[in-house]
């Protein structure tokens, strides 16, 4: 668990993930590795379509060509990181997945593909965040340098494990912190219309205030270097991450509790929603 990995295929979305990873490592004190994964296989509807030879050479020397750019951007970023590369045959979430299970952290590049094809990130970025077993972290967009750290605490144990990395990373980064907790989905205009005055609204966010005080205090003795700004409000979860996080976050920090079919076969709607849309990486945490 001493290494960070990272997939590339030589867009401009993986340099920058490799970019953000290569910093990552330099402050976690860990080594980087690169991984481009090509695959040359035809459709389980094709069993007997041969691809050949030279096209197979061809999307080799482009996977080769991706990781040798991105050992480059690497080195840049961090020079003092120790960087390993490969190259493998297979389906790029599968590879990264596997590979990943001694990983520190997933670290995938994001274009956002908006297709079908596409699904709501990518099909390579929603595959990994949904099936990692620990941290992944999605880049879209490389953040801010000395913006802050944001992170949703609503208090079950799949928020405590993102709480933990959320003040870790701040501590790491020498950054802010931003906890956000949401003590309903409906915001104020919405609570008024069913009744609910404005003194009713600010009593029940103190109420939350206090109780998010003290899911927090213990991480607080943990990392005192780390300045908390709590914020607690009536809104949509990922809307209220969103608007903390704004253009200026380094990191958004968010758990999962990987619903589906079976574990891990989808993340939660905040999540995804998160990752669709902030303008920073994306750090999914699980157990």
């Amino acid at each position: 668990m001493n290494a960070i990995l990272v997939g590339v295929d030589g867009s401009e979305a993986a340099t920058g993930a490799v970019r953000w990873a290569a910093k990552a490592a330099a402050a976690e004190g860990l080594d980087l590795k690169i991984v481009g994964a090509y695959d040359a296989s035809t459709s389980d509807y094709a069993p007997g379509l041969i691809i050949p030879q030279d096209v197979v050479d061809a999307i080799r020397q482009d996977a080769s060509d991706a990781v040798h750019a991105a050992n480059d951007v690497a080195k840049t970023a961090a020079p003092n990181v120790s960087v390993t590369t490969s190259i493998v045959d297979g389906d790029a979430a599968r590879v990264l997945l596997e590979l990943g299970k001694d990983a520190a952290m997933i670290v995938v590049g994001t274009r956002r593909l908006g297709s079908v094809k596409g699904l709501f990130l990518g099909s390579v970025s929603i595959n990994v965040a949904a099936h990692a077993h620990g941290r992944v972290a999605v880049v879209a967009a490389e953040g801010s340098d000395t913006g802050p750290v944001v992170v949703g605490v609503d208090g079950s144990p799949i928020s405590d494990v993102a709480v933990a990395e959320a003040f870790r990373q701040a501590s790491l980064r020498n950054a802010p912190l931003v906890a956000v907790h949401t003590w309903t989905p409906l915001d104020a205009d919405a609570l008024h219309g069913y009744g609910i005055g404005p003194e009713e609204v600010e009593r029940m966010t103190q109420d939350a205030v206090e109780v998010l005080a003290e899911r927090l205090a213990g991480y607080a003795q943990d990392y005192p270097d780390v300045r908390v700004e709590r914020r607690v409000l009536p809104e949509e979860p990922a809307k209220a991450l969103l608007d903390a996080a704004g253009t200026d976050a380094q990191l958004v920090v968010v758990g999962s509790r990987g619903r589906g079919g079976f574990r891990g076969l989808m993340l939660g709607s905040t999540s995804q929603k998160v990752m669709h849309n902030a303008e920073c990486p994306v750090m999914v945490v699980r157990n």
